[in-house]
């Protein structure tokens, strides 16, 4: 099996795994990466390998380590041979960073001057979907009268995350202001499908406008929704249904998790922002 083989056969088991098509991308950049020098990740080419990046961190150390792993494995299997694999990493856990409860009135404000911008913010803050969901959300997902929206998350799962008042209302002024000629519900000045990476460039240029000190990025609004439901008292099984997570799976077998309960979490968060109080301020009128 040559080089090219390996890697699109590696390729499609992760696809067909559920993985998403960035993180397929940057697995494909590490091992093609060290492709160019190794034939097979074993313990003495991966240690060899990362050797010569003396500047990356701990946790990309780990990383990369971990994907090097993953594809050996894969190769065992393909090529029925055994070697030895990298030691698996081990990283100290951190606590995901997230924005209180004023830095998230603060953002939200200064992008209120910009509907779709508004919009993008206040979805990825009161939904918590991943940014890679947001881009890929189409007008037709949207239920403005019920107030639900229709998420494809990984592996094609769908899911439906219940809108609140407040940011059915953003969403519905931007639906009215936006060009009408793409499928896809947020769109850049083009008229094209907004890739992540200009998600990540607005939520940035708005954290900077706020002048918050932290470094915020789509995930770690994703963060602040999942945190600031648990400080609302929403059950984690309820927060991990609206993350799209599969890590309860084995407890959703015995737990029913009803759409009241759903709706009922991300209304507390719209309450405990102060969303509506923030609308009311800027556009001066009731929803």
């Amino acid at each position: 099996m040559n080089k090219k083989t390996k890697v699109e056969k590696y390729m499609m088991s992760m696809s067909m795994k559920g993985f998403s098509p960035m993180t397929i991308r940057n697995y494909m950049y590490i091992i093609n990466d060290f492709l160019e020098k190794y034939k097979i990740p074993d313990e003495k080419s991966a240690e060899d390998y990362l050797m010569n990046k003396k500047s990356i961190t701990k946790n990309s150390r780990a990383t990369q380590v971990r994907i090097l792993r993953s594809f050996g494995k894969f190769l065992q299997r393909e090529l029925k041979i055994n070697f030895l694999l990298p030691e698996a990493p081990k990283t100290g856990k951190t606590l995901p960073i997230f924005l209180t409860k004023k830095e998230v009135n603060e953002i939200l404000l200064s992008a209120s001057g910009n509907t779709r911008d508004l919009a993008i913010i206040a979805f990825l803050i009161h939904t918590g979907v991943r940014v890679s969901e947001l881009v890929n959300i189409k007008t037709e997902d949207i239920n403005l009268i019920e107030k639900v929206v229709r998420i494809k998350g990984k592996g094609d799962k769908e899911r439906f995350v219940p809108l609140t008042n407040e940011l059915a209302m953003i969403v519905a002024k931007y639906v009215s202001e936006k060009e009408k000629d793409s499928d896809y519900l947020f769109l850049s000045k083009y008229k094209k499908k907004l890739t992540p990476l200009s998600i990540q460039l607005i939520v940035k240029k708005y954290a900077s406008k706020a002048m918050l000190k932290k470094h915020v990025t789509p995930h770690k609004l994703r963060h602040t929704f999942a945190t600031l439901a648990l400080e609302t008292g929403v059950s984690p099984i309820t927060i991990s249904e609206l993350l799209g997570h599969s890590s309860l799976n084995t407890t959703m077998k015995y737990t029913h998790v009803t759409n009241k309960l759903t709706e009922e979490a991300v209304r507390k968060i719209a309450e405990l922002t102060n969303l509506n109080k923030m609308l009311l301020e800027v556009w001066g009128k009731k929803k």
